[in-house]
């Protein structure tokens, strides 16, 4: 926590927080404003043929996420499966009601909840739902593997909170997303009106002070940066919960050169599919086609070897790849080396996606610094920036985007090379 506002937390609040500032999400008001689960009994639980199949996934402490498959006619041939996270008052049999749309594109849909919706058990967690997301991933392929659909291309899809989920998967297992589908998607939790309209509540007399030193349990904006493959944002200009502004966040910090921003006027946060009709499929359709044809050559994550540079230090390097940066690809090399974007053709793929378990699990919970952070650099190679402060632009991989002042500009580095500081 920034010096200084220890003093602020106290009374009761310091006590429910136990003096640290970013447990505040973990508070049962939060959960209870942020999630809302309702039962549905599962009609198709353990079934190993037909159409529709309902099950459980297992998310770290013993509880249980359900599920819902919905595969399309027994004589087509599966080439997509589009994994859904759905809104904070849905549950994952209602995406039943368009399942044909993407039936007709040849894709099957698994649409997945959160903890304590429908029939699974637990209580669902902002500082939760990202990791279950990658737990679900996992054990998804199983499911998939049964119903004959193992092989066929992953696309995942996230309206509202589920938006947090779908942008991880596809930050996290880039090798193995093609399509990227948001629809009215939160990008910052911090940013929503309701937030901040409850800020002094929550935080008291002090909610000035206390309110820009709180992280983003999640730091989504910051996950786009490694998004590669081909990306549906859809929003409604008329949202009032999620604002257009995130929607537009959500396009511009997208890394992904096949991107693509569908904005309705009249639309607001829960009917753009009903308020955009036909044009809603239409733009779904579409996506799932380009995610067929997509062959992602260079995934985030990917371990990669520099060749043929007129740089020799850097021929033989080996690094892992950040993300996209237009034709060029950013890769994270060994220190003092850091970050570097090259080409394709000077780049040899060793090894395409980092193992289950080599990334950082800070991926899935709070970011320790969250998007417009202030941080000051410190103990590097280069006393250039020892000492030296700016803003935190999102995460790179293991790494911290940074934007310092003029002439430094962005910058790359590791959290333990930054400290937060008081504006």
């Amino acid at each position: 926590m920034p010096a200084g506002l220890e003093g602020l937390l106290g009374g009761g609040l310091a006590g429910m927080l136990g003096g640290n500032l970013d447990a505040i999400w973990e508070m049962p008001m939060i959960q209870m404003i942020a999630f809302h689960p309702r039962p549905e009994q599962p009609a198709h639980l353990g079934a190993t043929s037909g159409p529709i199949r309902d099950g459980t996934f297992d998310v770290p402490g013993g509880d249980r996420v359900s599920y819902r498959l919905f595969l399309p006619a027994a004589s087509t041939e599966v080439q997509a499966v589009v994994l859904n996270f759905h809104g904070n008052a849905e549950v994952c049999t209602d995406i039943g009601a368009v399942a044909e749309l993407f039936h007709g594109a040849g894709a099957a849909l698994l649409s997945i909840d959160y903890r304590g919706f429908a029939w699974g058990s637990g209580q669902p967690k902002l500082t939760t739902i990202c990791s279950d997301a990658d737990a679900c991933w996992r054990a998804s392929r199983q499911v998939l593997e049964a119903a004959g659909c193992g092989s066929a291309k992953r696309i995942v899809m996230g309206r509202s909170i589920g938006a947090t989920c779908a942008v991880h998967l596809a930050s996290r297992h880039a090798a193995d997303v093609y399509g990227l589908i948001v629809d009215s998607g939160l990008m910052s939790v911090k940013q929503l009106p309701m937030v901040a309209m409850l800020a002094p509540q929550v935080l008291g007399k002090d909610a000035a002070a206390l309110f820009p030193a709180l992280k983003e349990p999640f730091d989504t904006l910051g996950k786009l940066a490694a998004v590669s493959c081909p990306t549906l944002v859809m929003h409604g200009d008329q949202d009032e919960i999620v604002p257009i502004a995130q929607g537009v966040q959500c396009h511009e910090r997208c890394a992904s050169v096949d991107k693509k921003l569908r904005r309705w006027p009249t639309a607001g946060h829960n009917n753009v599919n009903l308020v955009a009709g036909a044009e809603w499929g239409k733009e779904i359709l579409a996506l799932i086609s380009k995610a067929q044809q997509f062959e992602n050559p260079f995934p985030a994550g990917a371990l990669v070897e520099a060749h043929s540079l007129s740089n020799p230090t850097f021929n033989g390097l080996r690094g892992r790849i950040l993300g996209p940066q237009g034709e060029r690809v950013r890769v994270d090399f060994s220190d003092p080396h850091g970050e570097k974007a090259l080409k394709p053709d000077n780049l040899k793929v060793i090894e395409r996606s980092k193992p289950e378990g080599d990334v950082p699990d800070a991926a899935s919970g709070p970011s320790p610094f969250a998007v417009g952070t202030l941080v000051e650099a410190h103990s590097l190679s280069a006393p250039t920036f020892n000492g030296m402060r700016g803003s935190v632009l999102g995460l790179q991989g293991d790494r911290v985007r940074v934007q310092f002042p003029e002439p430094h500009g962005e910058k790359a580095l590791k959290p333990e090379n930054l400290k937060a500081v008081d504006s």
